[in-house]
């Protein structure tokens, strides 16, 4: 098969789609070699970020309108038989290319959260998005959370949609390499990792930091970025004199990432929604015992591993918090279901599915 992707988030995005993107190609190539990956992007100021073999092309346009409808005459002249449209969007001339078309739709926030989004923005995800879901051949929905989301707010077709998992980076299934001593991190730590937004709602805890006794205010590292929302978190550690208990890592290299969770006593992760999670699935393969909301996919992805908690809680956020640092034999019980059940997210199982997709 010759097989395309719009692949501008695997050269442009260094988070989470970005992520998503590189893991589909990277294990593709390396697992499906007999195969041809075009990759379609509209613009060539970036290398492409991780090394590949040479059934891996790139395909350069010429800007947005071309992403959207002139990519359709390059996917002819490549004579591409599916194209994966890898982030909740595909071309608008689609139809005219006589080509296969999947979509992973990631989630619905943008409708599920409107406020999140200035109104220009929100706008242009469901335009892209509905168009997407409703030409697609096949859907591919990050979680059964998001399929459900999917169906209600498109009326899709159920069995239009397929449930394929995400994985994560290989260099997590790695020993980590040790930290630079420049990180100066406390003894014990809870660790946080994720952009500091509203919907990952890290104010909520700060809020159970007031209901944790001296004796569980363990320091919480926080690697993550934010603007309107962090400088509001900021201040209400300030507020509640709570501030010398958290600590802001930025800019962290993805490959220290493995370490810190690997050094951290347990990870929280108080999100309101998603449409996966990954974070969660990086701590369980490191082995460090999550703790989550009790939303969305993330029971999905945490299983029987993690330890769940109604994020608009505080009280009973610093009932989990509590409960995870004070049994230490339940955080070994966490990490060992942690890694069992991080098996269920196994690459060459998911690549295999993706495979099936594109051959149906």
């Amino acid at each position: 098969m010759r097989i395309g992707f719009d692949a501008k988030r695997i050269f442009q995005n260094a988070t989470g789609l970005g992520n998503y993107s590189r893991a589909v190609v990277k294990n593709l190539a390396a697992l499906y070699p007999e195969h041809e990956y075009f990759l379609f992007t509209p613009n060539a100021s970036h290398r492409l970020p991780f090394e590949t073999s040479a059934q891996v092309q790139t395909v350069v346009g010429r800007g947005s309108v071309w992403r959207s409808f002139g990519i359709r005459r390059d996917m002819i002249k490549h004579k591409i038989d599916v194209f994966h449209g890898l982030s909740n969007e595909l071309p608008f001339s689609i139809n005219k290319a006589d080509v296969k078309s999947v979509v992973t739709i990631h989630d619905l926030i943008f409708g599920l959260f409107p406020h999140h989004y200035p109104g220009v923005d929100r706008t242009v995800y469901e335009l892209k998005t509905k168009f997407a879901v409703n030409h697609a051949d096949v859907i591919v929905a990050a979680s059964e959370s998001t399929k459900r989301d999917i169906v209600a707010t498109y009326h899709t077709a159920p069995e239009r949609i397929q449930v394929i998992y995400q994985t994560c980076d290989d260099l997590f299934y790695r020993q980590p390499a040790p930290l630079p001593a420049t990180y100066s991190l406390p003894n014990q730590f809870m660790l946080y990792v994720g952009s500091v937004t509203e919907r990952k709602n890290l104010l909520a805890v700060v809020h159970a930091y007031k209901h944790l006794a001296e004796s569980d205010r363990i320091p919480c590292v926080i690697v993550g970025q934010g603007k309107r929302y962090a400088d509001e978190v900021k201040a209400a550690m300030v507020s509640d004199h709570l501030e010398k208990y958290f600590l802001f890592l930025q800019d962290v290299p993805t490959e220290h990432l493995p370490a810190l969770y690997a050094k951290a006593l347990l990870f929280i992760y108080p999100s309101l929604y998603e449409g996966f999670g990954i974070p969660i699935l990086e701590s369980m393969v490191v082995g460090c015992p999550v703790i989550t909301s009790n939303v969305s996919s993330l029971p999905e992805v945490g299983g029987d591993a993690a330890l769940y908690f109604n994020p608009a809680d505080a009280a009973h956020i610093a009932q989990m918090i509590s409960k995870t640092i004070q049994h230490p034999e339940l955080r070994t019980e966490m990490i060992n279901k942690g890694r069992i059940q991080a098996a269920r997210f196994d690459k060459s199982t998911l690549t295999r599915q993706l495979i099936d997709v594109y051959q149906s």
